[in-house]
């Protein structure tokens, strides 16, 4: 019997998580390097970042992973280092302190069809918390925080 060495996968996540105290420290430059050291930590762990973005005292991601890549483990790793890199190379674009996320996250796991929709959702965070059209369910880390 010949064994199979591929797998048809479509897993995708959304992934919510606070700065550290929900501090507002994600903003202008900082904001831009995290946001591109974010995509490029998904890539280093194993997934394929479809969209991220950040308010100023959380961030939000859409990863494909494959099943080889546990979805805990993946976030932990995310959220470590690029907390670790910008503590140690963003000196000159962080804010004061260290920087740092809250423990836990939320992640929420999509239907391919369901992909677009949330992209969208991540993608203009800043329209969607001034008009505070918030999805209870895509902003699943505000049960964390209490």
């Amino acid at each position: 019997m010949k064994q199979m060495t591929r797998a048809f996968h479509q897993l995708y996540y959304h992934y919510a998580w606070r700065t550290k105290d929900s501090a507002p420290s994600i903003t202008g430059e900082f904001k831009d390097r995290l946001l591109r050291l974010l995509a490029d930590e998904c890539i280093k762990y194993g997934g394929r970042c479809v969209c991220v973005n950040a308010m100023p005292d959380h961030a939000h991601m859409l990863v494909e992973l494959p099943p080889t890549v546990a979805p805990a483990t993946f976030i932990g790793k995310v959220k470590g280092a690029a907390s670790f890199f910008a503590n140690h190379f963003f000196e000159d674009a962080k804010p004061r302190g260290r920087f740092s996320w809250q423990e836990g996250y939320g992640v929420v796991s999509l239907r391919k069809a369901d992909v677009p929709m949330v992209e969208k959702y991540i993608a203009n965070q800043e329209q969607i918390h001034r008009g505070r059209k918030l999805s209870k369910l895509l902003e699943t880390f505000e049960m964390l925080a209490s």
